[in-house]
């Protein structure tokens, strides 16, 4: 009787198990080995990892690959659950910016060792690359990187008679058009303001564009920051939903219908407009300038979490790093390869009028902390961003409390 292999396929925001009937060229049950992949991809994004899944299983029939869907407000808690109960996936995407928490916590595995025999690390930007080593030894491999811009749409800015933003534009600039395009049809903006990792995500490169960062959040520079977002808010230029809004939410329900003039987004959601409104006339543009227009690096590194099965899991983690499949998954994902090399092959990122604008973006873009305890440093800014904007707490209080905890943490 021909064995069946079992994969996850992703359902809405969720994986369900579905019999494919795809022989695993001969590969008895017995001899194979199962590991389990997380990740915490959108449907859209996760498709395309999907299949190079599938196609991994194909050309290893010895090893079966389970994937599951986990929110990615949830990765980061399920995975720290996971080492106290000893259940913890063999691979799991994660943030990079929790790659060194991970680290230190013992839940990634080094792989030092592995990535060195590899040969294939020296491809890799700096920044990627670095954010997968804690204390001089690899803990991961950088999967994807991306960055925010600022989105907009064309066919509102026609209507409207207002000139679409250049990448000299300021924050002055930036403010005056928010208004000018909030109408009883459409928000001016649209950003992440959700209390997790996401919404700070968004809100950071504002305070590194007034000239400050996680160590100066009781500046009047940080201050500036959260005022403009505050007001924006308050003036209705935004949408109150947008506290409970992870930024895949708002792409579909504000930017994509056109209820939003510009948004704040990142480089996976062109995939999304792609795939939902492939005739969307939109343009990205580089952040406004202040002191500067800096970006923030995203994206999410491979990590090992299980010694149990090792070299398959290696196998894996290797085969989706492979220069040709990094490439391909970072195109049709929507994201920018962690690699030098597979960026350099690729017309989409160096061509696309609004995809290569990202590549602009990221030579200016800086990496959150780093610091191993950056979740706590992000949830002070987080409740700093959340008081003010529900009104508990004047945006100089607010950061003052952050400030206090954050000088706490990382004394």
């Amino acid at each position: 009787m021909k064995k069946q292999v079992w994969k996850k396929m992703l359902t809405t925001g969720a994986a369900c198990m579905v019999m494919t009937g795809v022989l695993a060229f001969g590969a008895a049950a017995d001899d194979q080995v199962t590991i389990e992949l997380w990740h915490h991809m959108s449907p859209d994004q996760g498709r395309p990892l999907i299949e190079m899944v599938d196609e991994f299983m194909q050309l290893h029939p010895d090893i079966k690959v389970e994937t599951q869907s986990v929110a990615f407000s949830e990765l980061k808690k399920q995975i720290s659950i996971g080492v106290a109960a000893d259940q913890l996936p063999d691979v799991s995407l994660c943030d990079t910016v929790d790659n060194a928490s991970f680290a230190a916590m013992g839940a990634a595995k080094d792989i030092t060792e592995e990535v060195n025999a590899w040969g294939e690390i020296d491809n890799y930007f700096d920044g990627p690359r670095t954010s997968a080593i804690y204390e001089d030894k690899y803990y991961g491999v950088p999967y994807y990187s991306n960055c925010l811009a600022i989105m907009y749409n064309k066919d509102i800015f026609d209507e409207m008679g207002v000139e679409y933003p250049t990448s000299e534009w300021t924050w002055d600039e930036f403010k005056d058009i928010v208004e000018k395009t909030t109408t009883e049809d459409h928000y001016g903006l649209t950003m992440c303001l959700v209390k997790s990792e996401e919404g700070t995500f968004n809100e950071i490169p504002f305070i590194w564009q007034s000239g400050a960062d996680y160590d100066s959040l009781d500046s009047e520079e940080a201050i500036s920051a959260l005022n403009m977002i505050n007001d924006f808010y308050q003036n209705g230029y935004m949408s109150k939903e947008l506290v409970s809004m992870t930024q895949a939410d708002m792409c579909a329900s504000l930017f994509i219908p056109g209820k939003s003039a510009m948004m704040v987004g990142g480089t996976w959601l062109t995939a999304n407009i792609r795939n939902e409104r492939p005739d969307m006339n939109y343009g990205v543009v580089t952040f406004p300038n202040n002191q500067n227009n800096a970006s923030v690096i995203g994206g999410a590194n491979l990590i090992m979490l299980k010694d149990e099965h090792k070299e398959a899991s290696w196998e894996l983690m290797k085969f989706l790093s492979d220069k040709d499949n990094s490439r391909k998954f970072c195109e049709a994902a929507g994201n920018i390869s962690s690699r030098q090399d597979a960026v350099a092959d690729s017309e989409l990122w160096n061509d696309d009028p609004n995809v290569s604008v990202y590549l602009k973006q990221l030579q200016v873009a800086r990496a959150r902390g780093p610091h191993p305890r950056w979740p706590e440093i992000s949830s002070a800014i987080q409740f700093a961003v959340q008081d003010t904007l529900s009104g508990a707490e004047t945006p100089e209080n607010a950061l003052k409390n952050a400030a206090e905890e954050v000088a706490k943490i990382i004394e």
